[in-house]
Protein backbone atom coordinates (compact mmCIF):
# COMPACT_ATOMS: atom_id res chain seq x y z
CA UNK A 1 0.00 0.00 0.00
CA UNK A 2 1.71 3.45 -0.88
CA UNK A 3 1.22 6.99 0.61
CA UNK A 4 -1.96 8.47 1.06
CA UNK A 5 -3.32 12.05 1.45
CA UNK A 6 -6.89 13.71 2.10
CA UNK A 7 -6.18 16.52 -0.22
CA UNK A 8 -5.28 17.09 -3.62
CA UNK A 9 -5.05 20.16 -6.20
CA UNK A 10 -8.26 19.88 -8.53
CA UNK A 11 -8.64 21.76 -11.44
CA UNK A 12 -12.30 21.49 -11.94
CA UNK A 13 -15.18 18.81 -12.15
CA UNK A 14 -16.87 18.64 -15.19
CA UNK A 15 -19.81 16.93 -15.22
CA UNK A 16 -22.38 14.92 -18.17
CA UNK A 17 -19.06 13.96 -20.04
CA UNK A 18 -19.85 11.79 -22.80
CA UNK A 19 -16.25 11.99 -24.45
CA UNK A 20 -14.19 10.89 -21.35
CA UNK A 21 -15.30 6.53 -21.40
CA UNK A 22 -19.19 4.72 -21.74
CA UNK A 23 -22.11 6.80 -20.38
CA UNK A 24 -22.47 9.98 -18.54
CA UNK A 25 -19.03 10.68 -16.47
CA UNK A 26 -18.05 13.21 -14.03
CA UNK A 27 -14.40 13.87 -14.95
CA UNK A 28 -12.34 14.88 -11.96
CA UNK A 29 -9.04 17.36 -13.34
CA UNK A 30 -6.19 17.11 -11.29
CA UNK A 31 -3.20 19.74 -11.57
CA UNK A 32 0.49 18.89 -12.29
CA UNK A 33 1.96 17.85 -15.36
CA UNK A 34 5.21 17.36 -16.47
CA UNK A 35 5.13 17.54 -20.49
CA UNK A 36 4.90 20.69 -21.78
CA UNK A 37 3.41 19.59 -25.05
CA UNK A 38 3.11 22.60 -27.49
CA UNK A 39 -1.01 21.36 -28.36
CA UNK A 40 -1.61 21.75 -24.34
CA UNK A 41 -5.43 22.50 -24.31
CA UNK A 42 -5.38 22.50 -20.34
CA UNK A 43 -2.33 25.10 -19.55
CA UNK A 44 -3.33 25.68 -15.91
CA UNK A 45 -2.44 21.94 -15.01
CA UNK A 46 1.13 22.81 -15.51
CA UNK A 47 1.71 22.64 -12.20
CA UNK A 48 -0.41 22.61 -8.76
CA UNK A 49 -0.09 26.31 -7.98
CA UNK A 50 -3.60 28.70 -7.76
CA UNK A 51 -3.91 30.58 -10.80
CA UNK A 52 -5.77 34.01 -11.06
CA UNK A 53 -8.13 33.71 -14.27
CA UNK A 54 -8.51 37.06 -15.50
CA UNK A 55 -11.58 37.20 -18.28
CA UNK A 56 -10.85 40.65 -19.50
CA UNK A 57 -14.61 41.06 -21.62
CA UNK A 58 -16.54 41.18 -18.59
CA UNK A 59 -14.34 43.81 -16.88
CA UNK A 60 -15.93 47.21 -15.78
CA UNK A 61 -12.76 48.71 -14.27
CA UNK A 62 -14.11 49.41 -10.83
CA UNK A 63 -10.85 48.31 -9.32
CA UNK A 64 -12.79 46.58 -6.28
CA UNK A 65 -10.02 43.52 -7.07
CA UNK A 66 -7.21 46.43 -6.20
CA UNK A 67 -9.01 47.27 -3.33
CA UNK A 68 -9.35 43.76 -1.82
CA UNK A 69 -5.88 42.64 -3.25
CA UNK A 70 -3.25 41.83 -0.33
CA UNK A 71 -0.59 43.01 -2.82
CA UNK A 72 -1.86 45.75 -5.02
CA UNK A 73 -2.31 43.04 -7.73
CA UNK A 74 -4.49 45.35 -10.88
CA UNK A 75 -5.30 42.31 -13.43
CA UNK A 76 -7.43 44.81 -15.86
CA UNK A 77 -3.69 46.61 -16.14
CA UNK A 78 -1.45 43.71 -16.45
CA UNK A 79 -0.40 41.92 -19.61
CA UNK A 80 1.28 39.28 -17.55
CA UNK A 81 0.14 38.78 -14.17
CA UNK A 82 -0.33 34.80 -13.70
CA UNK A 83 2.99 32.91 -14.20
CA UNK A 84 4.27 33.32 -10.83
CA UNK A 85 1.55 34.74 -9.18
CA UNK A 86 -0.03 32.56 -6.50
CA UNK A 87 -3.56 34.03 -6.30
CA UNK A 88 -5.45 33.62 -3.00
CA UNK A 89 -8.51 34.28 -4.23
CA UNK A 90 -9.65 37.51 -2.19
CA UNK A 91 -10.39 39.61 -5.80
CA UNK A 92 -12.40 36.56 -6.77
CA UNK A 93 -14.92 37.05 -3.95
CA UNK A 94 -15.76 40.77 -4.46
CA UNK A 95 -15.66 40.68 -8.21
CA UNK A 96 -19.49 41.41 -9.19
CA UNK A 97 -18.59 40.50 -12.66
CA UNK A 98 -17.63 37.38 -12.78
CA UNK A 99 -14.41 38.54 -14.72
CA UNK A 100 -12.11 36.73 -11.92
CA UNK A 101 -11.76 33.20 -11.04
CA UNK A 102 -9.07 31.15 -9.58
CA UNK A 103 -7.78 27.84 -11.56
CA UNK A 104 -6.15 24.71 -9.34
CA UNK A 105 -7.78 24.81 -5.73
CA UNK A 106 -7.33 22.60 -2.37
CA UNK A 107 -9.98 19.80 -2.16
CA UNK A 108 -10.64 17.35 0.11
CA UNK A 109 -11.83 13.67 -1.11
CA UNK A 110 -15.16 14.39 0.92
CA UNK A 111 -15.57 17.01 -1.55
CA UNK A 112 -15.15 14.91 -4.42
CA UNK A 113 -16.91 11.98 -2.55
CA UNK A 114 -19.95 14.08 -1.67
CA UNK A 115 -20.63 15.32 -5.10
CA UNK A 116 -19.83 12.24 -6.90
CA UNK A 117 -22.61 10.65 -4.68
CA UNK A 118 -24.83 13.14 -5.96
CA UNK A 119 -24.00 11.91 -9.80
CA UNK A 120 -24.67 8.14 -8.95
CA UNK A 121 -27.65 7.86 -10.44
CA UNK A 122 -26.73 9.28 -13.90
CA UNK A 123 -23.94 6.51 -13.58
CA UNK A 124 -25.93 4.04 -12.56
CA UNK A 125 -27.94 4.30 -15.67
CA UNK A 126 -25.96 5.01 -18.52
CA UNK A 127 -23.34 3.16 -17.50
CA UNK A 128 -20.87 5.60 -16.47
CA UNK A 129 -18.32 6.34 -13.70
CA UNK A 130 -15.67 8.63 -12.92
CA UNK A 131 -12.85 9.65 -15.27
CA UNK A 132 -10.01 11.47 -13.89
CA UNK A 133 -7.51 13.97 -16.35
CA UNK A 134 -5.26 16.32 -15.73
CA UNK A 135 -2.64 17.36 -16.03
CA UNK A 136 -1.49 13.84 -15.25
CA UNK A 137 -3.37 12.00 -12.66
CA UNK A 138 -0.69 9.75 -11.45
CA UNK A 139 1.55 12.65 -10.48
CA UNK A 140 -0.94 13.15 -7.71
CA UNK A 141 -0.64 9.68 -6.19
CA UNK A 142 -1.12 9.89 -3.10
CA UNK A 143 -4.94 11.76 -3.58
CA UNK A 144 -5.50 9.23 -5.98
CA UNK A 145 -4.94 6.29 -3.89
CA UNK A 146 -7.68 7.64 -1.19
CA UNK A 147 -10.15 8.72 -3.63
CA UNK A 148 -10.11 5.03 -5.94
CA UNK A 149 -11.02 2.96 -2.63
CA UNK A 150 -13.23 5.82 -1.50
CA UNK A 151 -15.01 5.01 -5.18
CA UNK A 152 -14.97 1.59 -4.84
CA UNK A 153 -16.66 1.69 -1.66
CA UNK A 154 -19.44 3.86 -3.59
CA UNK A 155 -19.25 0.97 -6.51
CA UNK A 156 -18.67 3.80 -9.06
CA UNK A 157 -16.35 2.48 -11.72
CA UNK A 158 -13.12 4.82 -12.63
CA UNK A 159 -11.42 5.33 -15.32
CA UNK A 160 -8.47 7.46 -16.19
CA UNK A 161 -6.51 9.70 -19.12
CA UNK A 162 -2.61 9.75 -18.75
CA UNK A 163 0.28 11.29 -20.75
CA UNK A 164 2.44 8.03 -19.12
CA UNK A 165 5.62 10.03 -17.91
CA UNK A 166 5.58 9.35 -13.96
CA UNK A 167 7.00 6.64 -12.40
CA UNK A 168 5.44 3.09 -12.56
CA UNK A 169 6.70 1.57 -9.55
CA UNK A 170 5.07 4.58 -7.11
CA UNK A 171 1.80 3.99 -8.64
CA UNK A 172 1.92 -0.01 -9.87
CA UNK A 173 -0.66 -1.13 -6.96
CA UNK A 174 -3.28 2.25 -8.27
CA UNK A 175 -3.86 0.76 -12.06
CA UNK A 176 -5.55 -2.74 -11.13
CA UNK A 177 -8.08 -0.77 -9.45
CA UNK A 178 -8.97 1.47 -12.55
CA UNK A 179 -11.45 -0.31 -15.05
CA UNK A 180 -10.42 1.51 -18.07
CA UNK A 181 -7.20 3.23 -18.99
CA UNK A 182 -6.17 6.40 -21.66
CA UNK A 183 -2.88 6.61 -22.59
CA UNK A 184 -1.32 8.90 -24.89
CA UNK A 185 1.03 8.19 -27.54
CA UNK A 186 2.45 11.93 -29.38
CA UNK A 187 4.66 10.47 -31.37
CA UNK A 188 7.50 7.69 -31.85
CA UNK A 189 10.52 9.28 -32.65
CA UNK A 190 11.93 10.37 -29.20
CA UNK A 191 13.57 13.31 -30.84
CA UNK A 192 10.60 14.74 -31.76
CA UNK A 193 9.05 14.03 -28.95
CA UNK A 194 10.86 15.87 -26.94
CA UNK A 195 10.79 18.90 -29.71
CA UNK A 196 7.28 18.95 -28.99
CA UNK A 197 6.21 17.61 -25.37
CA UNK A 198 9.93 18.76 -23.50
CA UNK A 199 10.57 15.21 -23.02
CA UNK A 200 11.64 11.74 -24.72
CA UNK A 201 9.09 9.56 -25.00
CA UNK A 202 10.90 6.30 -23.81
CA UNK A 203 9.05 6.20 -20.70
CA UNK A 204 5.94 6.74 -22.06
CA UNK A 205 6.57 3.45 -23.90
CA UNK A 206 8.05 1.49 -21.15
CA UNK A 207 5.05 2.67 -19.16
CA UNK A 208 2.49 1.63 -21.75
CA UNK A 209 3.67 -1.77 -21.96
CA UNK A 210 4.07 -1.93 -17.73
CA UNK A 211 -0.40 -0.70 -17.99
CA UNK A 212 -0.94 -3.20 -20.39
CA UNK A 213 0.90 -6.32 -18.39
CA UNK A 214 -1.21 -5.73 -15.56
CA UNK A 215 -4.43 -6.73 -17.99
CA UNK A 216 -6.58 -2.88 -17.51
CA UNK A 217 -8.21 -2.84 -20.95
CA UNK A 218 -6.44 0.22 -22.33
CA UNK A 219 -7.08 2.66 -25.19
CA UNK A 220 -4.48 4.36 -27.14
CA UNK A 221 -5.33 8.07 -27.67
CA UNK A 222 -3.06 10.34 -30.65
CA UNK A 223 -3.42 13.89 -30.57
CA UNK A 224 -3.39 14.07 -34.12
CA UNK A 225 -1.73 17.29 -35.34
CA UNK A 226 -1.20 18.20 -38.98
CA UNK A 227 2.49 19.40 -38.27
CA UNK A 228 3.22 16.86 -35.50
CA UNK A 229 2.50 13.01 -36.35
CA UNK A 230 0.39 12.78 -39.34
CA UNK A 231 3.54 11.47 -41.60
CA UNK A 232 2.51 7.51 -42.37
CA UNK A 233 6.00 6.71 -41.20
CA UNK A 234 5.17 7.94 -37.57
CA UNK A 235 1.76 6.08 -37.62
CA UNK A 236 2.86 3.29 -39.00
CA UNK A 237 5.49 3.05 -36.65
CA UNK A 238 3.01 3.55 -34.03
CA UNK A 239 0.81 1.37 -35.41
CA UNK A 240 3.52 -1.20 -35.15
CA UNK A 241 4.66 -0.92 -31.73
CA UNK A 242 0.86 -1.16 -30.63
CA UNK A 243 0.75 -4.66 -32.00
CA UNK A 244 3.97 -5.89 -30.87
CA UNK A 245 3.04 -4.75 -27.44
CA UNK A 246 -0.51 -3.57 -26.76
CA UNK A 247 -2.69 -5.89 -29.34
CA UNK A 248 -5.74 -5.99 -27.57
CA UNK A 249 -5.57 -2.17 -26.82
CA UNK A 250 -7.81 0.30 -29.02
CA UNK A 251 -6.53 3.35 -30.93
CA UNK A 252 -8.49 6.38 -30.67
CA UNK A 253 -7.45 9.62 -32.42
CA UNK A 254 -8.28 12.80 -31.30
CA UNK A 255 -8.03 15.71 -33.70
CA UNK A 256 -6.51 18.91 -32.66
CA UNK A 257 -8.40 22.15 -31.74
CA UNK A 258 -8.21 25.29 -30.83
CA UNK A 259 -10.25 25.80 -27.95
CA UNK A 260 -7.88 26.03 -25.57
CA UNK A 261 -6.51 30.01 -26.63
CA UNK A 262 -8.87 31.26 -24.57
CA UNK A 263 -6.76 29.77 -21.19
CA UNK A 264 -3.98 30.91 -22.35
CA UNK A 265 -5.95 34.70 -22.98
CA UNK A 266 -7.05 34.23 -19.37
CA UNK A 267 -4.06 33.22 -18.25
CA UNK A 268 -1.96 36.19 -19.48
CA UNK A 269 -0.15 33.79 -21.55
CA UNK A 270 -0.60 34.34 -24.81
CA UNK A 271 2.83 34.42 -25.73
CA UNK A 272 2.86 30.64 -25.02
CA UNK A 273 -0.22 29.22 -27.31
CA UNK A 274 0.89 28.19 -30.65
CA UNK A 275 -1.05 27.29 -33.93
CA UNK A 276 -1.49 24.07 -35.48
CA UNK A 277 -3.56 22.72 -38.39
CA UNK A 278 -6.22 20.40 -37.83
CA UNK A 279 -6.83 17.50 -39.78
CA UNK A 280 -9.09 17.09 -42.59
CA UNK A 281 -11.73 14.01 -42.12
CA UNK A 282 -9.87 12.18 -44.97
CA UNK A 283 -6.45 13.08 -43.07
CA UNK A 284 -8.14 11.34 -39.98
CA UNK A 285 -9.61 8.12 -42.14
CA UNK A 286 -6.29 7.83 -43.78
CA UNK A 287 -4.62 7.19 -40.50
CA UNK A 288 -7.19 4.76 -39.24
CA UNK A 289 -7.15 2.77 -42.24
CA UNK A 290 -2.93 1.77 -41.47
CA UNK A 291 -3.92 1.50 -37.73
CA UNK A 292 -6.72 -1.14 -39.38
CA UNK A 293 -4.33 -2.69 -42.01
CA UNK A 294 -2.29 -3.79 -38.75
CA UNK A 295 -5.27 -5.42 -37.11
CA UNK A 296 -5.84 -3.35 -34.30
CA UNK A 297 -9.73 -2.26 -33.31
CA UNK A 298 -10.06 1.66 -33.25
CA UNK A 299 -12.55 3.86 -31.89
CA UNK A 300 -14.34 6.66 -33.67
CA UNK A 301 -13.93 9.83 -31.41
CA UNK A 302 -17.57 10.35 -30.96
Amino acid sequence: MGECSNKGIVIQLQDYSIHDGDGVRTTIFLAGCKLRCQWCANPESWTTKSKLVFYRHKCIGCMKCAQACPVNLVPCKMDRHNDIFTACGKCVEVCTQKALDIACSEKSADDLVHKIERDALFFRYSGGGVTFSGGEPFLQHKFLRVLLDRFEELGVNSWVETCGYFNFEVVQDLIPKFDHIFLDIKHMDSEKHKEFTGHSNELILENAKKIYAAGVPMTIRIPTIVEVNLADENLEKTAQFIRNNLPLATIELLPYHELGKAKYISLGIEDKFIKFTTPTEDQISHAYDIFKSYGIEVTEYR
